[in-house]
């Protein structure tokens, strides 16, 4: 038995070498990725090695890390939505995607609803500009009661293996609310795009480094009829609703406009007493006066959600004095009845530097 081998990871080929554990380990490593093990010859992007001096167990487990982040790290850049979801497909290639936190449901869903459906993942579900769905087959990480270590299982070594349809395609998108207390019959809630940004973007990955990832969301979005919340009590509940929401047939992808936000050079040095926005990744109008707005984070990305005044007054502020953004600010809202217009935006203006989407220089003396 080689002790290296090939898989498929949300469209990137990892090799897993095993060269430092002995065939016991490296069969139990194969035997849990098989869902996943590419045949034949590929050229590997990454190459990921099993962690020495830790227990099969543990190995197992950190293996399965280590691939999905070896993964994401190689397509990262690209216009790419990698979100931290379960997939499932149906017969025609239809994918609902489940997106929640660690912990809260992925791995059981996709385990409970692949009776009826292939399994695409239950780590990172990955969405192409075009609509178009990258599996990653990915062993279940299970969590039993006496293990210390998540139990890695590949899928078709409980359900016999469902293969999956040639072609995918996302459906829908939704987000998972599981509660103890939650209702006896599932809850399906439609979110406009600024609560599933703000409930998305923390479980997407690189998303600072997706070109115009706003706007890539918010077509993908529009293409699936929008993000949904699905709040349940027992995943023995969701066969029906989860068969009502991949059935819905998406549509073609519009076209994705370059990013949303464009920062003048001339307001890299800003002049003293201006304000200019500060670096952002991408802005997206989502129309009732608000505007989401991205920056890079430690976590990959963070979403602002922009309303009341604040949307002009980032628009304004390029290398802006104060009486500039104010006047912007009456152009597009009117003067303020019996308040100080200066000091309103003023006020405002400040708290958009404190949360850092603004920067302030200072004037000069």
């Amino acid at each position: 038995m080689s002790d290296r081998f090939l898989v498929s990871a949300v469209g990137a080929v990892v090799a897993v070498d095993t060269a430092s554990r002995d065939g016991s380990f490296q069969r139990r490593a194969r035997a849990a990725w098989r869902d996943a093990l590419i045949t034949g010859d590929a050229t590997p992007d990454a190459t990921v090695a099993v962690r020495d001096a830790v227990s099969d167990d543990e190995a197992l487990s950190l293996l399965s890390t280590d691939v999905t982040l070896a993964a994401l790290s190689h397509r990262q850049g690209e216009q790419v939505w990698m979100l931290h979801a379960a997939g499932l497909a149906d017969d025609s290639g239809r994918v609902v995607v489940l997106s929640a936190a660690s912990g809260t449901g992925k791995t059981t869903a996709a385990r409970h609803l692949s009776r009826h459906y292939a399994y695409v993942s239950d780590e990172t579900v990955a969405i192409e500009s075009s609509g178009a769905v990258v599996p990653y087959r990915k062993p279940l990480s299970i969590i039993e009661p006496d293990a210390v270590h998540k139990v890695q299982t590949a899928l078709s070594s409980i359900d016999g293996g469902r293969a999956l349809p040639d072609r995918l395609r996302v459906a829908k998108i939704v987000v998972l609310d599981r509660t103890a207390d939650g209702p006896l019959e599932p809850v399906v809630d439609e979110l406009d795009v600024a609560t599933a940004l703000e409930l998305l973007a923390p479980q997407s990955s690189y998303l600072g480094l997706v070109p115009a990832p706003l706007q890539l969301i918010d077509a993908l979005l529009t293409a699936t009829g929008g993000a949904v919340r699905l709040r349940y009590r027992e995943v023995s509940t969701l066969d029906t609703v989860i068969g009502t929401l991949i059935a819905a047939e998406p549509a073609a992808v519009p076209p994705i406009p370059s990013s949303g936000t464009e920062i003048d050079q001339s307001a890299i040095d800003a002049p003293g007493g201006t304000y200019a926005r500060a670096a952002a990744v991408d802005a997206l109008d989502l129309g009732d006066g608000l505007l989401a707005v991205l920056q890079q984070s430690s976590g990959g990305g963070r979403v602002n959600i922009l309303d009341g005044i604040g949307p002009a007054i980032w628009a304004a502020a390029n290398a802006s004095e104060l009486d500039e953004i104010v006047r912007a600010v009456i152009d597009a809202h009117g003067a303020p009845e019996g308040l100080d217009a200066a000091q309103m935006v003023a006020s405002a203006a400040q708290q958009l530097v404190d949360d850092g989407l603004l920067r302030q220089t200072p004037a000069q003396a």
